[in-house]
């Protein structure tokens, strides 16, 4: 399924796990923005969006945002014990301020590229903020990549070959996370992508249905 048919069966999605007694936030999906709009943003980052994320920005949605938690009195089961919340989030507009969060980091706690760790953060264009200082973003080869500040598992490590393909892979899950301690279960033993055909994806969203 294409981007804009994953979108637009977010509605249902939330609706699905609202009955299931989960606390769904309002979807935002907002018109496709302009390739004018596009530029000017790319003039305040300094470079060009990604083309995956441009061809979403462009013809699906220039800002959409997709959020549930899930009840305080629920524990999921091993291996989703970490899991409690869903969130897929992006903005043309919001790409700037991403942009010099990173340039942030990179600056004061990131600055050598020699290091592999620190090297995570350059060269990427982050599109997502997880909410605890760890970014989402693009690579040089539009692969989606998570960036942590703190050590997590997750640094460095390839949800997804493009955007779209993160998208293609992330929402039939109803996008665990962001943190990646709750995508992590979905990795796919071949090369790491989040995998939403696996024994495991089956089985978590047997249990969303069940809650």
């Amino acid at each position: 399924m294409d981007a804009a048919g994953l979108v637009a069966g977010l509605p249902e999605m939330l609706d699905g796990l609202a009955a299931q007694g989960f606390e769904t936030r309002p979807l935002v999906v907002e018109a496709p923005a302009s390739p004018e709009r596009i530029a000017e943003v790319e003039q305040r980052l300094g470079c060009a969006v990604p083309g995956s994320l441009r061809h979403v920005l462009t013809a699906v949605a220039g800002r959409l945002e997709f959020t549930w938690f899930a009840p305080s009195d629920l524990a999921f089961p091993e291996p989703f014990d970490e899991i409690f919340a869903g969130n897929l989030h992006w903005s043309l507009d919001a790409l700037p301020t991403l942009m010099d969060a990173a340039r942030g980091w990179i600056k004061h706690a990131f600055p050598d590229p020699s290091d592999p760790y620190h090297r995570v953060w350059h060269d990427k264009v982050p599109f997502m903020d997880v909410g605890n200082g760890d970014l989402v973003a693009l690579d040089q080869h539009g692969r989606a990549v998570y960036l942590s500040h703190d050590g997590g598992e997750g640094h460095g490590h390839v949800m997804a070959d493009s955007f779209e393909d993160l998208l293609a892979r992330w929402i039939p899950l109803a996008c665990p996370g962001a943190e990646d301690v709750q995508w992590w279960p979905f990795r796919a033993e071949s090369d790491g992508r989040i995998d939403p055909t696996s024994a495991t994806a089956r089985e978590w969203t047997a249990l969303l249905r069940q809650v």
